[in-house]
């Protein structure tokens, strides 16, 4: 009788297993803070990114920074709350990669310390086209190529503040709250279609949009209250949200839609 060999197999320890290998992802707001950091990440695990948003420059930046690291990456300069832009983003993706695997809706904007009676038509409009209107314009684009594959995963970047009340919010709060309720529908009425559609809800985000309307000379006093009511006494880093995001992305979350997964360091079990 043969003497019994185990078999051997040889790994190469630089192979490693991308999550997101080959799969064409849109990051909307992909130039700054959270959708940058998704970005680069997403980038990291396979993935073939296309990042928009309404400033060259850092679009320039992070497709420049992900090129250098070996990875694939376009942009598309537009505005997400012009049909035309939204359009032209999704064939620009289709046009570079292919037809869209992941849809990130990143795109946003904040108004603090707002007096409901003294907010403007004009300030009420700039955060419901960019956060509401832009969320539902790209998905509204992106659908369509979804569909027709009967594959497809959208992340929109909600917030926490969807669902707890903050005074001095009032616009934004509504806007958010309008995204969560958005991604649900769309999670249950394309479900059939292999689409999964989920929110992450984050808390306060170190990100240049954090210190909008921010008195500046206070900046690291103003931090270190925020952290101390915050359980894991630190506010998110964007990374933190990149993580979350990859999650989604990924085939881990295979089962998993119409999900709001918040990350915000147990504030909102307080």
């Amino acid at each position: 009788m043969d003497e019994f060999c185990p078999l051997v197999f040889a790994v190469d320890s630089n192979m490693v297993l991308l999550r997101l290998n080959g799969k064409v992802a849109l990051i909307t707001g992909g130039g700054t803070g959270i959708g940058e950091a998704i970005a680069d990440l997403f980038s990291q695990e396979g993935a073939n990114v296309v990042v928009t948003g309404r400033r060259k420059q850092p679009l320039e930046a992070i497709t420049e920074k992900i090129l250098h690291q070996g990875g694939q990456a376009t942009y598309y300069t537009g505005d997400v709350s012009n049909w035309d832009d939204a359009q032209a983003m999704v064939k620009h993706a289709a046009k570079h990669f292919g037809p869209i695997d992941v849809l990130v809706t990143c795109a946003g904007v904040i108004r603090r310390t707002e007096k409901v009676e003294e907010v403007t038509e004009e300030q009420w409009n700039e955060l419901v086209d960019i956060n509401l209107k832009g969320t539902f314009s790209i998905i509204h684009f992106t659908l369509p190529f979804m569909m027709e594959r009967r594959l497809g995963n959208i992340i929109t970047i909600s917030s926490t503040l969807a669902h707890f009340a903050a005074a001095g919010y009032a616009t934004y709060c509504a806007t958010k709250g309008g995204v969560s309720a958005l991604t649900k529908v769309i999670a249950l009425q394309y479900a059939p279609y292999n689409i999964r559609a989920n929110s992450i809800c984050p808390g306060m985000v170190k990100t240049p949009m954090a210190y909008i309307d921010r008195p500046k000379p206070f900046d690291e006093i103003v931090d270190g209250i925020i952290e101390q009511q915050y359980p894991l006494k630190r506010v998110a880093m964007p990374k933190d949200i990149a993580k979350a995001a990859l999650f989604l992305a990924s085939e881990e979350s295979s089962y998993i839609t119409g999900h709001e997964l918040v990350v915000d360091g147990g504030f909102s079990i307080k």
